[in-house]
């Protein structure tokens, strides 16, 4: 848990210095500039995630099923939906007038839970109690966040609740169960990360608003599938 308490308070410490500093320094044409930046950053960190592993063609349809049966639990569970209410009880709690406070708890939780150091990340911390993928993820994180506060204000710095909650989780459950992932597995990981973050940059840039929310189960739910898939494989 040590790896997912030092990327919080990175998400803290650098939605602090947006929202002081930021704000002073963005114009509200750099703040719009900004966003379009981390959409295409994030479109291309999305496909790189993707072609980091190279998929067979069974491995492409489990990505694909992974993809449809974890966005449909994602709407049954009404994730996206939860997410924007959450939201919406933070910036009440908060008494901000910010238009963008939804906004950016949403698009600032996504993205640190989405990413493959997310997941491979805690999974790590839970195995070997190794947090040198997190440190690595909390330093772009806290960048993230400063660049995210500046232009979306202090909503950002309530994603570290998500953030912490299922990190957290992720690491307890891999502490139990981690040791029986394979390679493949955490490489089908990336690649449902890779589709996701692809469809959250899309989401930023205002091109096709994607519930990437509701999609999040995918990357668990690719777990058990390519696991089924390599039994298969195996007694064939």
């Amino acid at each position: 848990m040590l790896g997912t308490i030092i990327n919080c308070l990175a998400v803290i410490i650098g939605t602090i210095i947006g929202v002081t500093i930021g704000k002073v320094i963005f114009s509200e044409e750099m703040k719009q500039i900004t966003i379009r930046s981390i959409g295409l950053l994030t479109i291309l960190i999305g496909v790189q995630m993707f072609l980091s592993y190279p998929l067979s063609e069974m491995e492409f349809l489990v990505v694909l099923f992974s993809l449809v049966f974890g966005g449909i639990i994602g709407i049954l569970l009404k994730i996206e939906s939860n997410i924007d209410k959450l939201g919406e009880w933070f910036k009440g709690r908060a008494k901000s007038s910010e238009s963008t406070f939804v906004e950016g708890f949403v698009v600032a939780s996504i993205i640190f839970e989405t990413g493959p150091l997310a997941i491979l990340g805690a999974i790590k911390d839970g195995i070997n109690q190794e947090i040198d993928l997190l440190l690595i993820k909390s330093g772009l994180d806290g960048i993230m966040s400063i660049v995210l506060s500046a232009s979306m204000g202090i909503g950002v710095i309530f994603s570290v609740i998500p953030v912490f909650v299922y990190q957290g989780a992720i690491t307890i459950i891999s502490a139990i169960i981690g040791p029986q992932l394979s390679e493949s597995v955490q490489g089908m990981v990336s690649v449902v990360g890779g589709v996701l973050i692809l469809g959250l940059g899309l989401r930023v840039l205002e091109i096709k608003d994607i519930h990437v929310g509701d999609m999040t189960p995918s990357i668990l739910i690719v777990i058990p599938f390519t696991i089924i898939l390599e039994s298969i494989q195996a007694i064939i």
